[in-house]
């Protein structure tokens, strides 16, 4: 106890290194026999529990020296408790998304279906329905059949055409449309 007790003063006990290099090796065959689902984190609670364990020295405890083995190997045990208990809640708190270092927020843009369309189709659409508005505007033939969804033959008797001047002006309406949408705007 007293080699521990120099590691805050201003020059440490020349075995002070190997105090904690032992507790250090110990600590850690107690973190592979006992904890091995600490893996990689035994090194980091070996460490928190040594500053523990000196911070308590510097408080002057423990008040009984033959027990300081255990009380030592207690804080150890604690801390390693308390890092398991940790990543259970931090496990069980979180659902992740997508594979490990990826952004969460490009794996949900990337993996979720859209409710609509994407900005691009929205868009395209809209121009579409621009295009057909102004084709459509002049040609109520166009609107009766397309907007307003009539059948020819009743086009035809409200326009005082024939069906096959329905036809005409129907065909004529495609193909100004599809040269339309080639051509770019």
């Amino acid at each position: 106890m007293e080699i521990l007790r120099t590691a805050h003063g201003p020059t440490p006990h020349p075995q002070l290194d190997e105090v904690l290099s032992a507790l250090r090796r110990h600590w850690l065959g107690i973190a592979r026999r006992k904890y091995p689902v600490l893996r990689d984190e035994a090194d980091d609670a070996i460490q928190t529990a040594l500053v523990k364990l000196l911070a308590a020295v510097a408080r002057d405890e423990p008040k009984d020296v033959d027990k300081a083995e255990v009380w030592a190997r207690s804080i150890f045990v604690n801390t390693a408790l308390d890092l398991i208990r940790e990543r259970h809640r931090h496990d069980h708190r979180r659902v992740y998304v997508g594979q490990w270092g990826d952004d969460p927020e490009d794996a949900l843009r990337r993996d979720l279906p859209a409710e609509g369309p994407a900005p691009e189709e929205a868009m395209a659409g809209r121009e579409r329905l621009r295009i057909v508005a102004r084709c459509v505007e002049s040609l109520e033939v166009a609107r009766l059949k397309f907007v307003d969804g009539l059948p020819d033959k009743e086009i035809a008797r409200r326009q005082r055409l024939t069906r096959d001047g329905v036809a005409g002006q129907l065909k004529r309406f495609r193909k100004a449309l599809r040269d339309r949408l080639r051509e770019p705007e």
